[in-house]
């Protein structure tokens, strides 16, 4: 377990994925979940003020009536807001625990257990969705097969809307590391565990990866959760080759009027 520990102590290798379940881990799951349903943190979902916010603006941009597929959907805090507001929608989340409380509590919108990265649709839907900088945490291989799969699903002129975190984010940050104890659990185990927790920067400070050891009594596991910032013009450059319009560009998911200034993009594509 010692060399085990000693390995992954290191600093990763840029794009490197861990093994272990994170979305759809049975104890893990329970805290993300707890995260979104709380009204007041920015945290697996953004505060539900900013939600009735970005919700509003969505549906000035969206017709009336349109067929809408949430990626990423968690609990339903969006779905069941556009499900209010008449619209035909779909989520879909890799989060059992997430996908079991939206069933409940929205009988209106059509929920998927899934991958994303593995959905196979062909000119279904009329508006994409995909909130709070969720494109960002994919490397790069995955963002295409997302990109590629989205231009597939969307029908002719319909919109795909995201938003990821602009390179303000990191501007003046480094490498650190930290290390926790938790007698009672905690987010990462519900056993005694001591957690060993690092950031780490790449590519000029564009791409970091937050790194957590979680050591237990019988136990080691590591979760490498990814996240690359952009400015307008490396965002436009990706999405380029994959055959969307330019349909808007704006500071946040509440339609905010683009000024660079801010720590999120907000980008609407349309395809072409």
């Amino acid at each position: 377990m010692l060399d085990k520990l000693l390995f992954l102590a290191q600093k990763p290798a840029l794009w490197q994925r861990s093994c272990e379940p994170f979305w759809d881990d049975e104890h893990i799951s329970k805290g993300m979940l707890e995260a979104h349903l709380n009204p007041d943190w920015d945290a697996a979902s953004r505060r539900h003020s900013y939600i009735d916010c970005s919700v509003k603006w969505l549906a000035s941009i969206i017709p009336e009536g349109s067929k809408i597929l949430d990626l990423g959907c968690g609990p339903g805090l969006y779905t069941k807001r556009f499900s209010d507001a008449g619209y035909d929608v779909t989520g879909m989340d890799y989060s059992r625990r997430s996908i079991a409380y939206a069933k409940e509590h929205d009988t209106k919108t059509k929920y998927i257990y899934q991958n994303y990265l593995e959905m196979d649709y062909t000119e279904e839907f009329d508006a994409i969705t995909l909130i709070y900088c969720d494109y960002a945490a994919l490397i790069p291989d995955e963002r295409k097969t997302l990109l590629s799969k989205i231009h597939l699903a969307l029908k002719p002129n319909g919109l795909f809307i995201f938003d990821v975190f602009t390179e303000k984010t990191f501007y003046g940050k480094k490498d650190r590391t930290s290390w926790s104890y938790h007698e009672n659990g905690g987010f990462w185990s519900d056993k005694p565990h001591l957690c060993l927790e690092a950031e780490y920067y790449f590519e000029n400070n564009t791409v970091k990866v937050d790194k957590t050891i979680v050591i237990t009594e019988n136990d080691l596991r590591e979760y490498l959760i990814w996240d690359t910032v952009y400015t307008k013009q490396t965002l436009l450059d990706e999405v380029a080759p994959f055959g969307f319009q330019i349909h808007g560009i704006y500071d946040d998911a509440c339609g905010s009027p683009y000024t660079g200034a801010a720590d999120t993009l907000c980008l609407v594509l349309r395809k072409g």
